[in-house]
């Protein structure tokens, strides 16, 4: 019974560290995109969407995420808050499971007293 639970212990971390290996990087992309277009609301509130648009280009550079380009995100003002919305996919392909899609959004409202909206 013992190296039955050693066994299944292992194979649970294997199983975990390969998810890890392989899903984890853009989990952790989808957590830093939640800080940007945090960012990119706030500056778009105290500065204007276009400015805002130049940020999202900056933090997407800075962070270097490159797989995450600004044609997918929407920077807006609506009802006199500023939006920035993002989403994205990726297919990530593990071995012996098959090919998976991840899709992932991040999204952030920000008052023109330059307030986060939180939900």
């Amino acid at each position: 019974m013992q190296k039955f639970l050693t066994l299944l212990l292992l194979t649970g971390g294997l199983v975990g560290g390969g998810w890890l290996v392989y899903f984890g990087p853009y989990y952790i992309d989808s957590y830093a995109m939640q800080e940007v277009t945090e960012t990119v609301a706030l500056t778009s509130a105290a500065f204007g969407v276009k400015r805002g648009s130049q940020e999202l280009d900056d933090q997407l550079i800075r962070r270097e995420i490159d797989y995450i380009t600004p044609e997918h995100c929407d920077i807006a003002e609506r009802a006199g808050t500023f939006h920035c919305d993002c989403s994205w996919q990726v297919d990530v392909y593990p071995p012996l499971v098959g090919g998976r899609r991840l899709s992932l959004s991040a999204t952030a409202e920000a008052t023109r007293d330059q307030r986060l909206v939180k939900d």
